[in-house]
């Protein structure tokens, strides 16, 4: 409980910071790149952060980043914690781009909830404000609703 009596339960875990857009918001003038991904926690760390986190009380984690689904080992991080004792939700925040064929694998790991940021619907603007292309986002979308996440505007 937190000064408010709010019970605090949800850990939110950057497992990167790496992303496949450059984003307006996010790529700000000046910026001079990435660390060096020796200095990212490895998917043993994060599960390691989990159980700790799960020991104190947390029980809803939402992977983010950067972008999360730039890492190669994203499946084995989502399998792990979903192994800990006490996690009861696993989310993930992304841009979507990458999410077609992963939703199923993603879902089936023991991912819950998937939060999509979309900048835009006119792919001219997206474009301008991400770098990147609406429609391999739109497919993230689809594919993710078709391996049964819920479609919810918040």
């Amino acid at each position: 409980m937190d000064a408010y009596g709010r019970k605090i339960d949800y850990l939110r875990i950057s497992i990167t910071d790496r992303c496949n857009e450059r984003c307006l918001y996010c790529m700000p003038e000046g910026y001079k790149g990435w660390e060096s991904t020796r200095d990212h926690l490895t998917a043993d760390e994060i599960v390691r952060v989990v159980r700790v986190a799960a020991g104190l009380g947390f029980r809803k984690f939402r992977l983010t980043g950067g972008e999360p689904l730039v890492r190669q080992d994203i499946l084995e991080i989502v399998r792990g914690i979903k192994k800990v004792p006490g996690v009861e939700d696993i989310g993930l925040s992304t841009n979507g781009t990458k999410l077609a064929p992963l939703a199923g694998p993603l879902r089936d790991a023991g991912v819950r909830a998937i939060n999509v940021s979309l900048d835009a619907l006119d792919s001219a603007i997206y474009r301008q404000i991400t770098g990147g292309d609406l429609n391999l986002t739109l497919a993230g979308i689809r594919a993710a609703n078709a391996a049964g996440f819920d479609a919810r505007r918040e």
